[in-house]
């Protein structure tokens, strides 16, 4: 399922730049030694890097601790239900459709959907197969609600917890 919006003017953008109080990156990174990944029941879910599940690709302009909280939820989501939901924070699809952007994004991270945010070009798509009309819809919505009170933590979460509700554990 794949569904794209074109924002309200200004909304992704003032949010990117209210939400701009940091130019570092998340420092939190999991590392697999080698003997770990030996010892791994192949049973046992694929440990993600938890840095991994949220990106800032805005060039510095989402505060770190933003990201570093989305990916915590995502992370968590996956240990408990083995699905990966992921979220790229960018600035521009360079005139492609946003819908196949985020699509390429979700095929490279083998993701079982993806929320991509293009700022300047005010647009966002939720793309993931399993996801119904009904389900993104409503996330979209929820995140626009958001963005355009300046708010964007708060959308991006709305979106993912509309967005897992979809997928379920």
């Amino acid at each position: 399922m794949k569904f794209m919006s074109t924002l309200p003017a200004a909304a992704i953008s003032a949010a990117l730049i209210l939400a701009a109080c940091s130019e570092g990156e998340a420092t939190a990174q999991a590392e697999d030694s080698e003997s770990a990944a030996e010892d791994a029941s192949e049973e046992t879910p694929e440990v993600h890097d938890a840095a991994g599940y949220a990106e800032d690709e805005t060039g510095g302009l989402i505060d770190a601790a933003i990201v570093e909280e989305l990916n915590t939820k995502l992370l968590s989501y996956h240990a408990s239900s083995g699905r990966d939901v992921h979220v790229v924070l960018g600035m521009s699809t360079d005139g492609r459709d946003v819908e196949e952007v985020a699509e390429e994004m979700r095929a490279e991270r083998d993701a079982d959907a993806l929320i991509y945010v293009a700022g300047s070009d005010q647009a966002l798509a939720i793309v993931g197969e399993a996801l119904g009309d009904t389900a993104v819809g409503e996330a979209e919505l929820a995140m626009i609600a958001h963005f355009e009170e300046n708010e964007l933590s708060e959308g991006l979460n709305a979106g993912i917890d509309a967005v897992i509700a979809d997928l379920g554990q």
